[in-house]
């Protein structure tokens, strides 16, 4: 470190050492003495600097002021940076010995990170550094594997698992919060959640980036596609990922959430939307026992769980009386809509199997087949009528001698038929 380097540091510290004297809070000078080898945003040019330097060097100029040459870094991954050896001139003209030349390097390493060989090349020669003597870059330098080594991700993911947290990492590689929106912390925090890392410690990690959701958004559906597969593999974790991605995503069935989830892989979302439907129906059994006057309605219950695995969406319309009972009940998980225009304590459950809607009522009111078609008439809507469940149908039944699974066999022989479902009696009945 050359001696108006080493001053420069100095002045920083005094500055920041000044504040910590005089401000009220005692814990001042703890905290500045814990943050001083925190690389935190160093310097960015204007856009306006930018433009200009880029235009300097495109003309071939190379007589760059030393304000310039620090500035060099952030022109690299501009798009008219692509003609043969322009990246490895702009590399060879900052001075990486100098502490602040190497801070704008770093920073523009980790903010830009991609899979490109501009990053590769940027990787290489900071993981290739020796000596780095600044009291901001040291610990940074002492993480290179984790940061700039070949194995980068892999080591980032162990780093993550083995403090548990994401403040905790960047205690460690010495990094302010500014990073927490790098490109290259946010591809790390991805490979965390696709590695194979106990669920709890994945879970540690989604509070953090649930609590500062504005500064990980980008990142949400990426992290939702790998833990929603890790918690399906596993069995556990369900309630958890519903409870974070439905709240963060929406609903991935209708909605506006369809776009949120576009991100995710198809295999997480249809994995996602069963878990949305098993919740329906657990709600809307809970409901009916609390309202229905259907004393056999304990074998449409086992029925219509054994259809569950093929249910691909639901919805759920309450009465007054039955919207109460839920809010009673603490069924807050998933919003659902009023049933107009019937009795106050009916609900309906609507769902799709196949290219079929189904309407199933909490009192003795028939099952009803509908057209795909109705799908949209039915699904995410606030509010219906009684009458636009009811008369608009392609089949019906009544659910007559249960006991002797008279209208299950009918109802599972057209399921067989129009839906290719295949259940037998040992699936659905007592």
């Amino acid at each position: 470190m050359s001696l108006h380097e080493s001053i420069d540091d100095l002045r920083g510290v005094a500055k920041r050492l000044e504040a910590a004297t005089f401000a009220p809070d005692m814990n001042a000078l703890k905290i500045f003495v814990d943050e001083l080898g925190t690389f935190g945003k160093d310097y960015v040019p204007t856009p306006e600097d930018l433009e200009k330097l880029l235009a300097k060097f495109l003309r071939g100029e190379r007589d760059f002021s030393s304000r310039e040459l620090k500035n060099l870094p952030y022109i690299i991954y501009d798009d008219a940076i692509n003609f043969d050896g322009a990246k490895e001139i702009i590399l060879r003209l900052p001075d990486f010995t100098s502490a602040s030349h190497l801070r704008r390097v770093v920073s523009v390493y980790l903010t830009n990170y991609d899979d490109s060989n501009k990053t590769e090349l940027l990787r290489r020669r900071l993981n290739v550094l020796r000596g780095v003597d600044n009291v901001r870059l040291r610990k940074i330098f002492s993480a290179r594997e984790e940061l700039f080594g070949n194995d980068r991700f892999a080591n980032m993911t162990r780093l993550f698992a083995r403090t548990m947290s994401v403040n905790g990492a960047f205690g460690e590689l010495g990094l302010g919060d500014f990073f927490k929106t790098a490109k290259f912390i946010q591809a790390a925090l991805t490979n965390f959640f696709r590695a194979d890392v106990p669920l709890d410690v994945q879970f540690k990690i989604l509070d953090e980036l649930d609590a500062e959701y504005d500064t990980y958004k980008n990142i949400f559906a990426a992290v939702a596609d790998a833990l929603i597969l890790n918690v399906a593999r596993a069995g556990v974790g369900k309630r958890k990922c519903l409870a974070v991605f439905y709240n963060r995503l929406g609903d991935p069935r209708f909605g506006n959430g369809r776009f949120a989830w576009n991100e995710v892989s198809a295999r997480a979302r249809e994995i996602f939307s069963q878990w949305l439907s098993a919740e329906d129906l657990e709600t809307f059994f809970k409901i009916v026992a609390a309202t229905a006057i259907d004393g056999q309605w304990k074998y449409r219950e086992k029925f219509w769980r054994a259809y569950l695995p093929h249910i691909s969406n639901t919805w759920i319309f309450l009465g007054k009386d039955a919207k109460r009972i839920a809010q009673r009940l603490e069924e807050k998980t998933l919003p659902h809509g009023t049933l107009m225009d019937a009795t106050d304590d009916q609900s309906v459950l609507v769902f799709q199997i196949g290219r079929f809607v189904f309407s199933e009522w909490s009192h003795n009111g028939k099952l009803r087949a509908h057209a795909a078609e109705s799908a949209n008439h039915f699904f995410g809507r606030r509010d219906i009528d009684r009458k636009a469940i009811t008369k608009i149908f392609v089949e019906d039944w009544i659910h007559s001698s249960p006991k002797t699974y008279s209208w299950q066999k009918t109802v599972s022989d057209w399921l067989n038929m129009n839906c290719g479902v295949n259940k037998t009696q040992g699936d659905w009945g007592l």
